[in-house]
């Protein structure tokens, strides 16, 4: 800038309007130059493509080989310049007109049979006890080992040799209950045992339950007294269930008769 550009009211640096920016802009000398070597070149390519007595110019391995990669070149730009192929529509297909209508005089169309549901099917019941029942491991035996209905029942046959057998026959359980659980049972248990029979044959109704002890320990035995139907008349048979262990065993019916009701209380 001359001494004078110092007053003008630019900064130094700024861009003057007018000033150009990038390298010179070619005039139609440089355009006619770039023009004339293009032309050049199409003609020598278009010399080499179209005359091919060149070709004895170069090698004989090297004119296999580049006549090999012209061919490529032309069979690929072949290819390509063919169009796609068109998949043809698929024939439409005439709307047949709706039938008419049946007339009065036709007969009415029978209603098509509904099928009934199937009947539900009835889920399988759990066989597995509640957590707070006790579990049952003994069973009534089958009508024909209670005796006939009106007749004494036979006595059990208690083992002399087995003292539980013994000691349950004494207080009035039957002797054929499991021998695990006879031996299971304390002093306690066996007297809370005969209590219970006794008070029921004296107190209890043929339609009701004797229970006893009726609070529950966890140490002791409950005992189930009710009256089964079939006993001889001046007779009670009755059937026992021991809850023991969160198990529970129903042992065979046994049954007391009013004699011997009286000669166990002459005992006691």
């Amino acid at each position: 800038m001359s001494a004078r550009a110092r007053y003008l009211p630019y900064d130094h640096d700024d861009m003057l309007p007018g000033e150009r920016i990038g390298p010179p802009l070619g005039g139609a000398r440089r355009k006619l130059k770039g023009a004339v070597l293009l032309a050049m070149a199409c003609a020598v390519g278009w010399a080499i493509l179209g005359d091919q007595s060149w070709r004895q110019w170069l090698p004989a391995d090297m004119t296999a080989d580049l006549s090999r990669l012209i061919e490529r070149i032309s069979a690929r730009l072949d290819r390509q310049a063919q169009p796609a192929p068109r998949i043809a529509a698929a024939p439409a297909r005439s709307i047949e007109p709706a039938a008419k209508p049946t007339t009065l005089d036709s007969p009415p169309l029978a209603p098509l049979p509904t099928a009934s549901p199937p009947p539900p099917i009835p889920l399988p019941a759990s066989a597995a006890p509640e957590p707070s029942a006790p579990l049952t491991t003994g069973a009534l035996p089958a009508s024909a080992s209670m005796g006939a209905p009106g007749q004494p029942l036979p006595a059990p046959r208690v083992d002399p040799s087995n003292p539980t057998q013994v000691r349950a026959a004494a207080v009035g359980l039957h002797p054929d209950l499991s021998s695990v659980l006879l031996a299971r049972l304390s002093a306690t248990d066996y007297r809370n045992a005969g209590y219970a029979i006794e008070t029921a044959l004296k107190e209890t109704s043929d339609s009701a339950v004797f229970v006893w002890p009726r609070q529950k320990k966890p140490e002791l035995a409950v005992f189930q007294v009710r009256f089964v139907a079939g006993a001889a008349p001046g007779c009670r048979r009755y059937v026992v269930t021991i809850i023991k262990d969160r198990w529970s065993t129903t042992a065979m019916p046994m049954e007391k008769c009013k004699a011997e009701q009286v000669s166990s209380v002459r005992r006691r």
